[in-house]
């Protein structure tokens, strides 16, 4: 079977931001004490990923630690409560371009490094087909835990989660559109027909000139 994609990346692109540290000022309002404790503790993890003691995946996994004293349901709310008050900041321009991306393509993919228990339930609702994004060991169990099951979904990892979600289905795939803010995501750039470099909120075609710093700094 073959099917006609469209893809996107997710923070810069469709959101105006960075989710996950949007996610924990948003818990810093509702568990300031918590949130508190839990930064003084992760500024060590920070040093160790600058002095590449430890890698991007444990930096990651140690960021969303907070979470492992919540109940599911708990983490659900959290989760709920963040898009009502953070949805605003999407692109205005992506729901247009998405009405349009459904006439041209099969499916309307969003993949994303974000973890995927913060996008499983919003992409959908916003009207895009699928969503990839970083898993964790927690998600969908009783007990959220720290770990991220498999690897970061970034860069190269993107084209392999695509791909293996293609041979589970069968399915022969073309991107005829990308759009994402990265050079990080120069992978899925490279497979597809036209490209859209989102800077600043607004739509170019082509690719990134150049590497921003927090490519640099958390994805080379």
């Amino acid at each position: 079977m073959k099917k006609k994609l469209i893809v996107y990346d997710f923070d810069k692109t469709i959101y105006s931001g960075e989710s996950g540290t949007n996610f924990f000022t948003y818990y810093l309002k509702k568990y300031p004490l918590k949130a508190i404790l839990f930064g003084l503790t992760y500024l060590k993890e920070v040093l160790l990923y600058l002095i590449k003691i430890t890698d991007l995946k444990r930096l990651k996994e140690r960021f969303f630690i907070f979470l492992e004293s919540h109940s599911n349901e708990e983490i659900e709310k959290i989760v709920d409560g963040f898009w009502k008050e953070y949805g605003k900041k999407m692109y205005s321009w992506t729901q247009k371009e998405l009405e349009e991306n459904k006439k041209e393509a099969d499916m309307v993919i969003v993949t994303s490094a974000t973890p995927l228990f913060l996008l499983e339930r919003l992409i959908p609702e916003m009207g895009y087909n699928m969503v990839f994004g970083t898993e964790f060991q927690g998600d969908g169990k009783e007990k959220f835990i720290a770990e991220i099951k498999g690897e970061n979904n970034k860069g190269m990892e993107k084209v392999k989660k695509l791909n293996k979600w293609a041979k589970e289905n069968d399915i022969e795939y073309e991107i005829i559109k990308f759009y994402s803010d990265s050079l990080a995501d120069k992978p899925l750039y490279d497979i597809a027909d036209k490209k859209y470099w989102i800077k600043k909120g607004k739509k170019l075609e082509g690719m990134p000139g150049k590497k921003t710093l927090l490519d640099i700094f958390f994805w080379d």
